[in-house]
């Protein structure tokens, strides 16, 4: 199969994992330890195939390379070229000759972190606007027609917590954020650097830029992720 063939076929997936997996149901549960165990049993899928997504992009970048390391361009068609160019204006990759800013860029976020970062930031689901406007991760906009207004925002601030179509698309979103934003440089050097050994506890520590807490939201993560067993998620 070819490469853009599988990069086709990923997307689709995407859009039937699309329909919304936290609907009314989810937000009439009232005991806390249940809604607990159903916010992490609906958004488990979702933050795997966003990552599974990845990984496909990143076996496209590793056979492109792979080939031209080889080079054996000549197996490189131009459909898989143009793939691969997308790739590069999608993370933000200036060169489509830098290896090394395409592996540290495209690879998965490990799940835990991802879970306890959704946790945090909807108060496990709970938050108006996880439920309003579909934001798993507190991302802001600053658009003047696709956003919520914080009840609590600062007089002169215009920031507004964005709108998704649908949770999946804010897993997406969250997961881009962290493998291309400069302020989140750190946190794709140490997993480029330690690969598999890159879990939550250890990526908790490049969270500084997340949050205007700083060393308070890093401590808050590592607390969450232990204490409410979600570390073991990274090894499923």
């Amino acid at each position: 199969m070819g490469f853009v063939v599988k990069l086709l076929l990923c997307v689709i997936c995407f859009g039937v994992l699309n329909a919304e997996t936290f609907t009314d149901d989810f937000f009439i549960i009232k005991n806390s330890a249940a809604q607990k165990k159903e916010f992490v049993k609906r958004m488990l899928p979702l933050i795997k195939k966003a990552n599974d997504n990845i990984i496909e992009e990143r076996k496209i970048v590793d056979a492109f390379f792979e080939a031209y390391r080889d080079d054996n361009l000549s197996s490189i068609d131009n459909k898989t070229l143009e793939v691969v160019q997308n790739l590069s204006k999608k993370y933000d990759i200036n060169s489509v000759d830098d290896i090394k800013a395409f592996k540290s860029k495209i690879a998965p976020v490990p799940i835990s972190l991802a879970l306890t970062q959704a946790a945090i930031e909807t108060g496990w689901g709970t938050s108006r606007f996880f439920k309003e406007a579909k934001n798993a991760f507190g991302q802001w906009t600053y658009s003047v027609t696709n956003g919520l207004v914080p009840n609590n925002r600062e007089e002169g601030k215009t920031h507004k917590i964005r709108v998704f179509n649908s949770v999946q698309e804010s897993v997406n979103s969250y997961m881009l954020n962290l493998n291309r934003h400069n302020a989140y440089s750190d946190f794709r050097n140490l997993r480029f650097l330690l690969g598999n050994e890159f879990d939550g506890l250890t990526a908790s520590s490049k969270m500084l830029n997340y949050s205007q807490m700083r060393e308070k939201y890093v401590k808050l993560l590592r607390q969450v992720m232990i204490n409410d067993k979600l570390i073991g998620y990274d090894y499923l």
